[in-house]
């Protein structure tokens, strides 16, 4: 299983990196910015690298929107297949935005790492420990 993280800083891309290796997630492409995971998915959609099995997205990328991505992701049935999750420092006013994109979960970054984990393990078929 492989786990694509959208993530511009550098502590939480390894937070986020251990949550999906204890998740069952054997693989991480991390990516810092919208630009460069659309620009990642577009070759895994060309079959030039395997697309991954989850997204974890932060929606506030510094400069950039991670809402970006969302939209091309959205727009693309057969990346919107591929479960995506927000985890992001930005308030509980963008969940409903989000929940319209139909994404699998939003995880604010203020409560403990073990939520993202538990929403990861239940992409893996990980059991809970």
């Amino acid at each position: 299983m492989n786990v694509l993280i959208v993530e511009d800083q550098p502590n939480d891309l390894r937070v986020a990196t251990r949550a999906a290796e204890a998740s069952g997630f054997s693989s991480v492409e991390a990516r810092p910015s919208a630009e460069s995971a659309v620009s990642w998915l577009q070759k895994g959609l060309a079959g030039e690298v395997s697309l991954p099995d989850a997204i974890v997205l932060d929606i506030d990328l510094g400069f950039q929107s991670g809402f970006e991505l969302l939209r091309y992701w959205h727009s693309d049935p057969r990346l919107a297949r591929i479960p995506l999750v927000v985890w992001t420092v930005l308030g509980d006013h963008y969940r409903e935005i989000c929940r319209m994109f139909k994404v699998k979960a939003y995880v604010e970054k203020g409560q403990d790492v073990s939520v993202l984990q538990q929403v990861l393990r239940g992409l893996s078929g990980v059991p809970a420990q």
